[in-house]
């Protein structure tokens, strides 16, 4: 099985969708990993987006027909460009993929022209009421975006380009992580200007987004995603939209799918438990066993029992050393800023 959705080598092909007739997450879920990591990742998330009743008009081929043409731009861009990565290997790290993944990082910020949405940049907390700042057809359509589709395009280009690329988590943050199996690449897509390319090791990740070692540990955060955890991310993306639209009645089976999708996912599993919790006041009387309250009442008797800090639950912690915190930002001359 291929661990990232990046296209298998080999003779194996993607099932057929019925002519006519686009994919469903539904369609998707039965597929075995085998299939579904042949699935176009851009497929996956426009297809969870269509399933949202203001987004079922959206064309997937048509999406996937302009991403081929970024993909084949990009392509023969590299023709040229690769000269200069052969010209100063060292200014980026003496790893040709890495200049690659430079090269898409330039052709997305200053070919395309895609940036973070302005009006939601410095905001401290952001309801997603239009679905499309989620999910690729708004950042193709606008050359606007966020962490959720800007990275999204980012592993679709990739996935075109034959490279071992997917979404990777940051608590709730999303960023394309290129591993190999041999090396890894974190991309941060969503640091637009001057080029568009900056990469930041694991270690500026935990410590910017205060991410714990046990996030890593648990495997929910800081490593490519599976294609079936990455279609957990999009159905978790719908979800999202439907819980910052306050109908929790849709939101809570999208992030319980999603979860059992993806279930290590740290983030998933907190949505997940507070749109339970919602929906949970609507199906009991206060007071009443099953009832938030009463759950409430048990989690504070959990705490006041402390089981974790019983010396059978506790978990011996490792000092691995970290490596060196350095960002590596270059303009596209390839000089280091």
């Amino acid at each position: 099985m291929s661990k990232h959705p990046s296209r298998p080598n080999g003779t194996h092909q993607p099932p057929v969708a019925t002519p006519g007739r686009q994919r469903t997450v539904r369609d998707l879920l039965a597929y075995s990993d085998e299939q579904l990591a042949l699935i176009d990742p851009l497929e996956m998330n426009l297809a969870a987006a269509r399933e949202i009743p203001s987004l079922s008009h959206l064309d997937i081929g048509a999406y996937k027909r302009t991403a081929d043409t970024w993909a084949n731009d990009v392509k023969r861009g590299l023709r040229e460009a690769e000269q200069q990565f052969h010209d100063s290997p060292w200014s980026w790290k003496n790893d040709l993929h890495f200049f690659r993944l430079g090269y898409l990082c330039y052709y997305v910020d200053e070919v395309l022209g895609i940036r973070y949405r302005e009006d939601q940049k410095d905001l401290t907390k952001v309801f997603y009421t239009d679905p499309s700042d989620l999910f690729l057809n708004g950042v193709m359509d606008t050359r606007r975006g966020t962490c959720a589709n800007m990275a999204a395009l980012h592993v679709a280009l990739g996935w075109r380009l034959r490279w071992p690329v997917s979404l990777a988590c940051v608590s709730s943050h999303f960023i394309c992580r290129y591993d190999d199996g041999k090396v890894t690449h974190n991309i941060e897509a969503t640091k637009t200007g001057g080029g568009g390319f900056h990469s930041h090791p694991d270690d500026y990740y935990l410590k910017e987004y205060r991410l714990p070692p046990k996030a890593v540990r648990c495997g929910s955060d800081l490593r490519g995603l599976t294609p079936r955890e990455l279609l957990g991310v999009f159905v978790g993306l719908r979800g999202r939209h439907y819980e910052d639209t306050d109908r929790f009645e849709l939101a809570e089976p999208d992030f319980l799918l999603a979860r059992y999708l993806f279930p290590r996912s740290r983030n998933l599993h907190f949505v997940q438990v507070m749109a339970s919790v919602q929906n949970g006041m609507a199906l009991f009387d206060p007071g009443e066993p099953g009832h938030p309250t009463d759950l409430a009442a048990w989690l504070a008797e959990v705490v006041r029992q402390a089981p974790w800090l019983r010396p059978e639950f506790v978990q011996k912690e490792t000092n691995d050393a970290s490596p060196q915190d350095t960002e590596y930002r270059y303009d596209w001359s390839g000089q280091e800023k």
